[in-house]
């Protein structure tokens, strides 16, 4: 693959492929891959010029308008400039220190371009940035080769059912690496993709049902959601039900058959900083509820002390395999994955190893249990403890759910507080707010 390669040379080849070919629906309005590179084009060679800012910079893009973070970040590549797409809700102490810790030459917020006043230390054969996917502190800025994501396409696309007649949903910020991740896969196809911009569940049925959408990509808080607001209607068109980032229970997974009986749901785990890791579908995700698959082809995982190790291709630059992301888990006789969550989500009480997200799956199980969280706290007195954050359906009752806790867990493993709410807080990545979370705690 060529070094110059990057995802404006392949809007360049799809926009002649593809010209009139509806390539991205935003807020209801269709847009050509032609007319695409046409907005890229008027970015690099007016608005940009305008600035009168040449190549070789690290531009952080913030901006709520998903269509803007798309032909901003393809802009910048047609320029030279390396663009990292911002999470639009970070808060602006949150946004100076990352672009301080990462020595950023520009903040385009919007249509303002902000100089930061560092001097340019350029990051060469990179293309853009990504941000980490944690959920509580500054992201950090890592740096991809096109060649790092475009190498798995085609095994990707294998794998998510992503052709050139597909028509792929996603929704909310393109920040997020798994939207970008499944947005640069579907533009490598050739397919259309439609986007959502608002946490409005009808409305993305509606977008579903009008686009006849075969591939919807969702993080599992808003699978779970969505069930929410399916009634007797089914949707045909569906081949592919395509979540990550969090475990996917079997209970969503049978009603998102029911409403889109046509559909492979698929659940995969992957990481800002190395890809798409494992994967499973929704039989052995039945048979293991716990399990997050088997590896990728390509991709080699292992388990040392309790650690989860990758080795990968597809890594971000700087990372060295094999490489853990601090996860916990283990191989089931049968080769699956079994993920118990993060180092940091694993505690330790009295010699006994407690896992926050077995503990958080069993509770989500619950027939009147919509969503849970369950997250490590330190205890003034006691050390570290737990706590369940419970969104509750109609027949919720506290004193029923410890009872069947109970029944399911060891005594050593039942949460000290529950906190109920009537929704969860999500960040820009569409997955719960820990900070916002852990802020109830005290």
């Amino acid at each position: 693959m060529s070094d110059s390669m990057n995802y404006f040379t392949l809007l360049q080849e799809q926009a002649e492929r593809y010209a009139d070919k509806t390539f991205m629906v935003f807020d209801d309005v269709a847009y050509s891959y032609r007319s695409i590179y046409e907005q890229v084009q008027n970015f690099a060679t007016h608005e940009w010029r305008f600035h009168n800012v040449g190549g070789g910079h690290k531009v952080l893009v913030i901006t709520a308008d998903a269509k803007r973070q798309v032909v901003a970040f393809l802009g910048l590549m047609a320029t030279g400039n390396i663009p990292i797409l911002g999470h639009y809700d970070l808060p602006q102490a949150a946004v100076q220190q990352l672009v301080r810790a990462n020595k950023l030459d520009y903040v385009l917020l919007d249509d303002k371009l902000i100089p930061t006043g560092f001097a340019v230390e350029p990051v060469t054969g990179v293309c853009m940035g990504v941000l980490s996917s944690g959920s509580t502190d500054v992201p950090k800025v890592m740096y991809r080769t096109y060649a790092s994501w475009a190498d798995f396409f085609a095994e990707q696309n294998r794998i998510f059912a992503t052709r050139s007649t597909s028509v792929v949903f996603v929704e909310g910020s393109f920040s997020f690496t798994g939207n970008l991740s499944v947005w640069a896969g579907a533009f490598y196809a050739g397919a259309t993709i439609v986007v959502a911009e608002s946490l409005q569940c009808r409305q993305w049925l509606r977008l579903i049902n009008k686009y006849q959408v075969t591939v919807i990509y969702l993080v599992p808080v808003k699978l779970r959601l969505l069930t929410k607001f399916l009634r007797q209607a089914t949707y045909p068109s569906v081949k592919m039900i395509l979540a990550g980032s969090q475990l996917l229970e079997a209970a969503t997974a049978n009603k998102l058959k029911a409403a889109f009986p046509q559909s492979e749901i698929m659940l995969y785990y992957g990481a800002s900083e190395l890809n798409y890791i494992t994967y499973l579908n929704y039989e052995e995700l039945l048979r293991f509820p716990m399990s997050v698959g088997r590896p990728c082809r390509g991709v080699k995982v292992t388990v040392r002390d309790g650690l989860i190790y990758v080795d990968t291709p597809y890594g971000v630059e700087g990372v060295h395999c094999p490489y853990t992301l601090d996860d916990i888990g283990y191989f089931n006789a049968e080769g699956y994955l079994i993920f118990l969550g993060r180092k940091t989500q694993v505690i330790n009480r009295g010699g006994f190893k407690v896992s926050c997200a077995k503990i958080e799956n069993i509770a989500t199980r619950l027939p009147y249990v919509q969503e849970s969280v369950v997250l490590s706290y330190q205890d003034q007195d006691r050390g570290q403890e737990i706590a369940a954050f419970i969104v509750a359906g109609k027949e919720f009752n506290l004193s029923n759910f410890k009872t069947q806790l109970k029944k399911e867990l060891m005594t050593a493993e039942l949460p000290k507080r529950f906190i109920v709410l009537p929704a969860l807080p999500l960040n820009a990545s569409g997955k719960p707010d820990v900070r916002k979370l852990r802020a109830l705690l005290k």
